[in-house]
């Protein structure tokens, strides 16, 4: 049953790659902790699973801004597909690609799966401080008299983001970006702006490109 429908959703997907003019795969983020990683990550495994869930959101998130964006009138021209997540994964799991372990370049997974575009992006998360000694350092500086708009770091954060069509062996688009969490600011919130920026340069280039 599992093969059936895994077949399915790969013909699916195959066949939108030939209705439309670009079709875009972003795959899931390669993301790796580092620094004081939280005492409830005690395991490789824990830590495993949380890093997958971590490139998966990631990646649901690049999908939401391609599509918001391709959706404007000046994108219309290009018939912009951007495949859904289910859809990736069985494409890729039938092509037997590891995301993570692969060294095939964007031009190469693009041309692997059927695809004119892939994205991908590794994410290192360096954690520094627990929230509950964030929320420390606040009162520490609250009572101290300090400035109470100030709040501590929990983590920095770095991004490693590119786009690749499958015509070169190259990209179309790379943003290497640096951002840091607090206990107010989840590392969700703290990549919003990244994935937007990558996502609006990422087709405007697209746009560009087929324009000459």
């Amino acid at each position: 049953m599992k093969k059936i429908l895994l077949t399915s959703l790969v013909t699916f997907a195959f066949a939108l790659t030939g209705f439309c003019s670009v079709t875009i795969a972003v795959l899931p983020y390669s993301v790796q902790y580092e620094g004081r990683i939280p005492k409830k990550l005690d395991t490789p495994e824990k830590i495993l699973e949380a890093t997958t869930l971590d490139g998966e959101n990631y990646q649901t998130a690049m999908i939401d801004q391609l599509t918001r964006i391709a959706k404007k009138k000046k994108y219309m021209f290009l018939d912009i597909n951007v495949i859904g997540q289910v859809q990736i994964d069985a494409m890729l799991r039938q092509k037997g690609i590891d995301t993570v372990a692969s060294s095939m370049t964007n031009a190469e997974i693009a041309e692997a799966i059927g695809v004119t575009h892939v994205v991908r992006g590794t994410i290192t998360r360096i954690f520094i401080l627990s929230e509950a000694e964030a929320v420390g350092v606040g009162v520490i500086n609250v009572l101290s008299g300090g400035n109470t708009s100030q709040r501590a770091i929990t983590s920095t954060i770095t991004v490693r983001h590119s786009t690749g069509d499958n015509l070169m062996d190259g990209n179309v688009y790379n943003l290497r970006a640096n951002r840091t969490t607090r206990n107010t600011r989840p590392h969700q919130r703290a990549l919003r702006d990244t994935f937007r920026k990558a996502a609006r340069r990422s087709l405007r280039n697209i746009k560009k490109n087929g324009e000459e």
